[in-house]
């Protein structure tokens, strides 16, 4: 009896840690971020095993958006462990605090689910497909970033390995895509660009801290700063729960926090605006700025192939047509610059990198820079602006070049019977 009214008595922290010390609870816990755990058998191998457990509940949760399952706690071990990747099915109460303390850094269950649900509105397939790359590497980041594994990049890579991440990143049962692998989430370039575990652990906190702001109640909370770009907000690691983060602007006077949002305006784009100015409606201003492109591609890169030139324009010279002023948009001139030639090299055959259009070569191109690669992500973004405008005048000119409707030949000129017509230049010869 005295006992029960001790248990009944006692806080949810306390109960919590009861069920913890229970085989197969605190070993995981502990080895979460942890370089070792004892159990009564003695060290348990479960760090792998609480990284490959991490990784599935990070794609089943991208791919399902929402915990209301029954079974959501235990689908993960239950699939893991049929395939060879952990030792056992460990319980639901178990996975729930693993889950939402460890993997999921206290962001509530609640939370994660409205930021998935929020951010997934209007989103295409494969932009879906890319937030969902994100939530999960920025979980593979948060684990390297705590475990002594990860302290360089070949002891990292051979965790992951230890782990069977590359066959829980393919696991299509849970969300999974079989092109997914460790190479592509952390390579040795990222690592280096990222300079280390300490770069793994920034990331994913800005990750985690964009969970947070777009699960705030009753609307989400945008973290950049509209006029520096700066964060103006971060996670705590207590659930939902932010701390305001002074920006650059701080200290910039009411003027000059005017003029520099003057330069980069948040104004909502109409659906129905022109692409073109509405008072230059044949587009001179875009053929000319097309032409004048086309024009530094020649001089620029004489005797280079299609290749060659845009892995010019995208890597070495990335930033050549950069003016350094406070009013150049980053990328902007380049983007043009490799917009423009893009789109006169579209019709010929032999480009079949861009057999699916530009648009989507420029998207892929995209997908793979905007992370960690700014000067490449500004850019692509410029040409995937002004492309659109390249189309618009590209349909402008072939309307303009279509033949005048035939309304048929009046009864006057036509010949009567007996007469022969008259007289015509005949075609062309085809060859």
């Amino acid at each position: 009896p005295d006992q029960g009214k001790q248990l009944a008595a006692s806080s949810w922290p306390k109960q919590r840690s009861i069920a913890h010390a229970m085989p197969g609870g605190a070993d995981l816990m502990s080895l979460y971020g942890a370089t070792g755990g004892r159990t009564k058998g003695g060290v348990m191998p479960v760090a792998e095993e609480g990284f490959a457990l991490a990784v599935g509940y990070a794609l089943l949760w991208a791919s399902r958006r929402d915990s209301c399952n029954v079974g959501f706690f235990t689908a993960v071990s239950e699939v893991l462990r049929a395939q060879g990747v952990t030792r056992m099915n460990w319980s639901r109460t178990t996975m729930v605090d693993f889950v939402t303390e460890c993997v999921f850094n206290s962001i509530t269950q609640k939370g994660l689910s409205t930021f998935l649900q929020r951010a997934v509105k209007g989103l295409t397939r494969e932009q879906r497909d890319m937030l969902m790359y994100d939530f999960v590497q920025s979980v593979v980041y948060s684990y390297l970033a705590r475990h002594e594994s990860g302290a360089d990049y070949d002891s990292a890579i051979a965790f992951c390995v230890n782990s069977k991440i590359d066959a829980v990143l393919q696991c299509t049962r849970l969300g999974g895509c079989p092109d997914w692998s460790v190479s592509t989430l952390l390579s040795q370039d990222i690592w280096d660009q990222l300079g280390g575990q300490a770069g793994l652990k920034e990331v994913s906190k800005k990750f985690f801290t964009h969970i947070v702001a777009g699960a705030q109640m009753p609307c989400p909370v945008q973290e950049l700063c509209d006029v520096c770009g700066e964060p103006r907000c971060k996670s705590v690691g207590k659930r939902l729960e932010l701390v305001y983060v002074a920006c650059r602007c701080e200290s910039l006077t009411f003027e000059q926090k005017s003029a520099m949002a003057a330069r980069n305006p948040k104004r909502p784009r109409d659906s129905n605006e022109r692409g073109m100015n509405s008072l230059d409606t044949a587009g001179q201003g875009i053929k000319e700025t097309y032409e004048r492109k086309l024009q530094v591609v020649a001089v620029r890169y004489p005797n280079k192939t299609a290749k060659e030139i845009i892995t010019k324009m995208i890597g070495a010279d990335v930033a050549r047509d950069s003016l350094n002023t406070s009013d150049e948009i980053t990328g902007q001139q380049g983007g043009r610059l490799l917009a423009s030639y893009l789109h006169s090299i579209k019709d010929d055959a032999s480009n079949d990198f861009l057999s699916s259009g530009v648009k989507n070569f420029l998207q892929t191109q995209l997908d793979k820079y905007r992370m960690f690669y700014p000067s490449q992500k500004g850019l692509l973004e410029q040409a995937l602006l002004f492309l659109p405008k390249l189309e618009q005048l590209s349909a402008a000119a072939a309307a303009a070049a279509a033949p005048p409707p035939d309304f048929g030949t009046p009864d006057a000129a036509r010949p009567r019977p007996g007469e022969a017509g008259p007289s015509a230049a005949p075609p062309p010869v085809e060859f």
